[in-house]
């Protein structure tokens, strides 16, 4: 579930001077206001002077911005008027500071090409004349924050609550800032310091999050729930309760989390969707079925709501709800497909399902993957020259598409033919420049294959290619422990992976092998509980449940990880039943 967040990172400084409503001056319409005056202006006249230029020419950026395509301004016009701004605010700077100002300056350079140096530097100025003044505190904190430059950030937080120790409202920005970092520990250390009865509702809802994310459940319920009783526009607040209690599998009082949502009439589609999902959950698909029929009439809200039933397994539900995309007379692609899914998924009927599959027009965006489906239903039904033929078909109409290499290729390796396979991944990776899906798939066949080396050397290109990769990251790291060595390294590239693809249970199962590979059995028997509760039917994952329980003196756990793996087709069942003997 996605998170929401009340307060984000703090708005750029340049959207100041597109608000600026606290200055009452009046100014002309047109170009810098003119003057016939031969005498010098006094120190007075030439700061009013130059407060009417400053006024007039943010007036006139403001025009400009607003009419945006339409406006008569050319590029050149618009610069040289933010330098008349930005001269005319340097000389107020000088003849009369202020932290606004300082501010308003800021904001003129928060968008420089070269990055947030000019703005900070000109925070830090404002920071020398006003050292105790909050607003040019958080900017420039935040301009560090903007260059992930996070302890910088917090050097500068801190070193303003060490004098003003009594403001909360700096405190909490500092904890908002330390969790949309990912340092949810530390956020919590810094909004503890804030007293139990002057905790804003914001503070109470960013301590639930940091709670949360550390696997605090009960605080995280305790604080998301003051913060709701708090505020009872709150939303968000109940929002992330909700999916706390869903985490803590109280589905019941999320359930009524989400209606109280619901209840007060919010346009909140998701709050629907986790509403229905709940109920299927619980048993109860006939109350998901008329949330369902009840909800917006959108094809998202009602896509999202089949997805949910069909993934529960209430085949007959989706389909009624399906029906609703018909209810005007038209009827879109996803209907066919989402029939076949049922009909193949829920009735066991593929020849079904082609015939809705047959229904998606060429020019549709599902028919690449209506073509997938179909050559996946030829196979099963036994069909596999009629796959490869529709498999191939899909790859001459779409060349840039991986998808079809990838069916391709498995049906060409389930066919028997492992060179087949392997070419026709090199021929997509070299169409593609390397692509890292084709990659991982080939590296996956070569593990496969007994060509783990080759498999490692292709994903260690990847990464350096594209180090936010989460598969070449899993696979690397996974490889690493599988052969006992660079367990440091290994854990750094399994932990990344896992934060880039967190529902992955796959990845859960990596992070748990490296920690085991390193003696942490504590560690590794807490994300192979996550990985199996995410993944149950992979007999893999349940042998690294086995070992790490045997390894903690856990039979019964040892034994239950063992039979699984067997049951669910071990690759290598005589060495799990023999694991099994010896508990």
């Amino acid at each position: 579930m996605k998170r929401i967040h009340r307060h984000g990172p703090l708005l750029p400084l340049i959207l100041l001077i597109l608000s600026l409503t606290g200055l009452s001056a009046c100014a002309a319409r047109g170009g810098p206001v003119p003057t016939s005056q031969a005498r010098p202006l006094t120190p007075e006249a030439r700061l009013s002077y130059d407060f009417l230029v400053y006024q007039d020419q943010l007036q006139r950026l403001q025009r400009h911005m607003a009419e945006g395509v339409r406006s008569p301004l050319s590029d050149k016009e618009v610069a040289e008027i933010a330098a008349r701004a930005e001269a005319a605010l340097d000389r107020l700077l000088v003849e009369a500071p202020a932290p606004q100002l300082f501010l308003e300056k800021a904001g003129f350079t928060w968008n420089d090409p070269a990055g947030t140096a000019r703005s900070r530097q000109t925070l830090k100025d404002g920071l020398e004349k006003f050292p105790d003044d909050q607003l040019l505190t958080i900017y420039l904190a935040n301009t560090y924050v903007m260059d992930d430059r996070v302890d910088d950030a917090v050097e500068v937080m801190e070193d303003y609550l060490s004098r003003k120790a009594d403001d909360h409202q700096a405190r909490e920005r500092l904890g908002q800032m330390l969790l949309d970092s990912g340092r949810e520990a530390q956020a919590l250390d810094a909004l503890k310091k804030i007293p139990a009865d002057r905790r804003s509702p914001d503070a109470l809802f960013a301590m639930g999050r940091a709670q949360g994310a550390l696997g605090m459940r009960k605080a995280a319920i305790a604080s998301l729930t003051k913060a709701a009783a708090m505020d009872d526009t709150f939303t968000e607040a109940l929002v992330e309760l909700a999916y706390q209690y869903e985490l803590a599998r109280d589905y019941v009082s999320a359930e009524k989390t989400y209606v109280r949502i619901l209840e007060r009439g919010e346009q909140y589609p998701e709050a629907r969707l986790r509403v229905i999902g709940l109920n299927l959950k619980l048993n109860n698909p006939s109350r998901a079925l008329a949330m369902t029929l009840d909800g917006p009439a959108s094809k998202a809200f009602i896509l999202d709501a089949v997805l949910l039933f069909i993934n529960d397994g209430f085949y007959a539900q989706g389909s009624t709800a399906l029906d609703r995309l018909t209810s005007d007379g038209e009827v879109p692609a996803e209907y066919y497909f989402y029939k076949a899914v049922i009909a193949n998924d829920g009735e066991g009927d593929p020849a079904k399902a082609l015939t809705f599959l047959g229904r998606v027009g060429r020019d549709d965006r599902l028919y690449p993957h209506a073509l997938r489906f179909k050559a996946q239903l030829q196979n099963a039904m036994g069909n596999e020259a009629e796959a490869l033929v529709t498999a191939r078909r899909g790859k001459q109409d779409f060349p840039d598409l991986t998808i079809f290499y990838i069916l391709e290729s498995a049906l060409l390796k389930n066919g028997g033919d492992a060179d087949g396979a392997e070419n026709v991944l090199r021929q997509g990776i070299a169409r593609l420049k390397g692509d890292p899906e084709l990659s991982y798939e080939l590296a996956m066949l070569y593990e496969v294959q007994g060509r783990r080396a080759e498999g490692l050397a292709l994903m260690e290109g990847v990464l350096r290619e594209h180090p936010d990769n989460s598969n070449a990251l899993n696979f690397v790291g996974y490889t690493l422990a599988e052969e006992g060595r660079d367990l440091d390294r290994a854990l750094v590239l399994v932990e990344k992976a896992s934060l880039l693809d967190p529902e992955n249970g796959y990845i859960l199962d990596s992070v748990a092998w490296v920690h085991f590979k390193m003696g942490d059995h504590a560690k590794a028997w807490e994300n192979i509980g996550y990985a199996v509760d995410m993944v149950d039917s992979d007999p893999v994952i349940w042998e690294h449940y086995g070992d790490i329980a045997r390894a903690m003196g856990k039979k019964a756990e040892a034994r239950k990880g063992y039979r699984n793996a067997i049951r669910l087709g071990s690759p290598h069942p005589e060495a799990v039943r023999k694991k099994l003997q010896g508990l």
